[in-house]
């Protein structure tokens, strides 16, 4: 909270809480939200890595980095505004690309509200799960197992 007080962060801990996803899935979510993953950037200053920039492209390597913006994470979230997109009925520019780590949109249908969260929570997880590339029709096969 001190480190972003312009953020409503009550409406971020209710869509966290909020979200209908299994408890692992929530779970790299709070990570994220919270920024307790460990990204070059956190570990530098405390000396458990040298380098406080990504290893795959040489960006700073933060939290949202490694989600939207890492190798195929900027094609993946591309996608991903998209079809928030079009469950908003909105242009996808106007999606602002830290959703997936402070989530404090509300909507006025349940329904949009609980999509737009279950497929943020599921970009956020998919993201994190693993080191090795991970293509867009893996996020696609890996959303419609996860229906």
């Amino acid at each position: 909270m001190r480190k972003y007080p312009e953020i409503i962060w009550r409406r971020i801990w209710t869509n966290l809480h909020v979200s209908l996803v299994p408890d692992m899935v929530n779970s790299a979510w709070f990570s994220a939200i919270h920024d307790i993953v460990p990204t070059n950037d956190r570990l530098a200053p405390i000396h458990l890595t040298k380098i406080s920039s990504c290893a795959r492209c040489g960006e700073p390597d933060s939290i949202q980095h490694t989600i939207t913006e890492s190798m195929e994470g900027r094609l993946i979230w591309t996608w991903t505004r998209a079809k928030l997109g079009m469950i908003l009925r909105m242009d996808p520019r106007h999606i602002l690309p830290d959703w997936p780590i402070r989530p404090a949109f509300q909507y006025w249908s349940p329904q949009r509200h609980a999509a737009l969260l279950w497929i943020i929570v599921h970009l956020v997880y998919y993201r994190l799960q693993s080191n090795r590339r991970l293509s867009l029709k893996d996020f696609m096969d890996f959303l419609r197992r996860a229906r």
